[in-house]
């Protein structure tokens, strides 16, 4: 036995407490000095947040079979400094990347960049606009992020965001009237500061009498891509409804498609920001396996000087041909970059996650209420247990195992917000549970021993 445990053993039961308190101080203060304390408190904070445990429950529930794979043409640091871009990303090397989407058999091709001008009158590029011109009537969905403006609202609500307008592009005549090419609205819960956990289905425009719904990328997808169009009509007749209801109007058609009806829809996450993103999923297409997240630096596909641009070489078309291809940045200063529950990612990067789990989120079926109700207090009275009857540490393991064993289960069996509403509950119910417990003691204790109630001994 090592001497100073020996000496411990022989020491009296009070002294011992003493000096077991000042060895735990001792060890603790190292471990604060070097780092070790916040690691901790922070491995605790992610552990007991709803998002994080979704996070992993996410991971350990594997790729859906509905998973969409993408590709990420990324418009990072190195494609600036390669296209000596200042300003704007240049709209002609934009377009040598659509190309290579529609030239190498992409399903679909998501631009993620506003075209809107800089300022008024700016003309459009030339090569873009060609390309958007002569884009073949049987090529692959085009989806271009139209850029919507908001107002603050006038009514009781006044912290309420109401779209205003979407803004003109000098692209519009270009895709006018074309089929397989749509302006969609990129649009997510970002407030407060919050991790971007919904991202909003459909978002409508009104301009007087009239109005326009313009369909996320996760919808558009959903319905334009999935089973070579087959809800196609169905959408378009879904977005008249909605420009109608939006703006004041009384619809005479109404479409059973898509299921999902709440503008808000969860986005259950399958992959963050990291290099390899992606890497490991896989999934079955054509009887072969796919990576489910391939990302591809721009500067490595297309050059761009003096105002034109080039693809580099020969590229291989296997990143694409049945790929939706997300043309987006993260280059420092994009300013489209948010917290998520997988950490900061740039909003491409959201976007890609959306579109790869387009069908669950369209095609979601959410548990009614009750059920979810009746699952959480379940949950909550299991954590409740936990922290009664165990060490601290124990109930922590615990707590944190039975709410990833839920979560897998009841995304398997629902949809991703059901079950993420289901913990979010439960633990809310838990962290009160907790602060009136030690209210409720310390308050029987106070007659006992005064304001010694305060004192932990």
């Amino acid at each position: 036995m090592h001497p100073l445990i020996s000496r411990l053993v022989r020491l009296g039961p009070e002294a011992r407490q003493r000096a077991i308190t000042l060895l735990i101080l001792v060890i603790a203060a190292v471990m604060m000095l070097a780092g070790a304390g916040s690691g901790l408190i922070k491995a605790y904070e992610n552990l007991a947040k709803a998002d994080r445990l979704a996070a992993v429950s996410l991971i350990m529930s594997g790729v859906p079979d509905t998973a969409t794979p993408v590709t990420f043409l990324d418009v990072d640091d190195a494609a600036r400094r390669s296209w000596s871009a200042e300003g704007g990303t240049p709209h002609a090397a934009l377009a040598e990347l659509m190309g290579l989407g529609l030239r190498n058999q992409a399903k679909a091709v998501l631009l993620d960049f506003d075209l809107s001008p800089e300022r008024p009158g700016t003309p459009a590029d030339g090569h873009l606009s060609a390309v958007l011109k002569s884009w073949p009537v049987d090529g692959p969905q085009l989806l271009l992020v139209r850029r919507i403006m908001f107002t603050q609202g006038d009514g009781p609500d006044q912290s309420a965001l109401i779209a205003a307008g979407a803004a003109a592009t000098p692209y519009d005549g270009d895709v006018a009237g074309k089929p397989n090419i749509t302006w969609v609205a990129a649009l997510n819960e970002s407030s407060n500061g919050t991790p971007v956990k919904r991202i909003r289905l459909w978002q409508v425009v009104c301009d007087g009498a009239a109005g326009t719904a313009y369909p996320s990328p996760a919808l558009a997808v959903a319905a334009y891509v999935a089973e070579n169009g087959k809800y196609r009509s169905a959408l378009e007749q879904f977005l008249g409804q909605q420009a109608t209801e939006g703006c004041g109007g009384t619809a005479s058609f109404h479409s059973d498609w898509p299921p999902v009806r709440t503008q808000m829809a969860m986005l259950p996450y399958l992959f963050g920001d990291a290099g390899n993103a992606g890497a490991q999923l896989r999934v079955t297409r054509e009887g072969r396996e796919t990576i489910l997240m391939r990302r591809i630096g721009a500067a490595q596909l297309v050059s761009h000087d003096a105002g034109k641009a080039g693809v580099m070489g020969e590229i291989d078309a296997d990143p694409f041909a049945g790929r939706i291809v997300v043309i987006g940045a993260s280059y420092t200063g994009s300013g489209d970059v948010h917290d998520t529950p997988f950490g900061w990612m740039p909003g491409a990067m959201i976007l890609a996650n959306s579109v790869a789990q387009s069908q669950v989120m369209v095609h979601a079926s959410p548990l009614p209420s009750g059920v979810i109700n009746f699952l959480s207090m379940g949950l909550f009275l299991i954590f409740a247990v936990f922290a009664r009857y165990l060490v601290p540490v124990a109930a922590l393991i615990g707590i944190g195992l039975v709410s990833l064993f839920c979560l897998f289960v009841v995304t398997r069996l629902s949809d991703f917000a059901s079950s993420f509403d289901m913990l979010a509950v439960a633990l809310s119910g838990f962290a009160l549970f907790k602060f009136v417990d030690m209210l409720a003691r310390f308050a029987l204790d106070i007659p006992k021993r005064g304001w010694r109630a305060v004192l932990k001994t």
